[in-house]
């Protein structure tokens, strides 16, 4: 089982742990605003990581590759089939991000139930350790 003290970037472990106790405590919104937090950080640490809303593929720079070779691998921080689904926008906290400008986190709601907040903890906690299992793309 996957645990929160596993993740290396201070501050990211930091609002991942306060996350986690607010979700233990019922205070689901503010389990929700830690776990934005963190996923903020990391895509401004990793935009590799960050998985297209509507294709379900990485914003990373597509790799050049020589006439004739095989395509390079899918997108998403080397995430393969199997591997996770973009930000979670249907649960209250909308990702967007237009072309050729940062991304943004915007809350749709105020209030946050068990299974919302848990959906983004989960989320954000596996995204987190992805990024540290696999180095950023040079």
């Amino acid at each position: 089982m996957v645990s929160v003290a596993e993740i290396t970037d201070a501050e990211m472990r930091q609002a991942l742990a306060e996350a986690e106790l607010a979700l233990d405590d019922g205070e689901y919104a503010a389990s929700v605003r830690r776990c934005v937090a963190a996923y903020c950080r990391l895509i401004e640490l990793r935009p590799d990581m960050i998985i297209a809303p509507r294709f379900g593929h990485s914003f990373a720079p597509p790799q050049l590759s020589r006439p004739g070779a095989a395509p390079p691998p899918p997108g998403g921080g080397g995430l393969v089939m199997g591997g996770p689904r973009p930000w979670p926008s249907d649960h209250g906290v909308r990702f967007d991000m237009p072309e050729g400008q940062k991304p943004t986190l915007t809350f749709a709601k105020d209030r946050f139930t068990l299974s919302e907040a848990a959906t983004y903890f989960e989320y954000t906690l596996d995204m987190v350790l992805r990024a540290q299992r696999r180095p950023a793309p040079d």
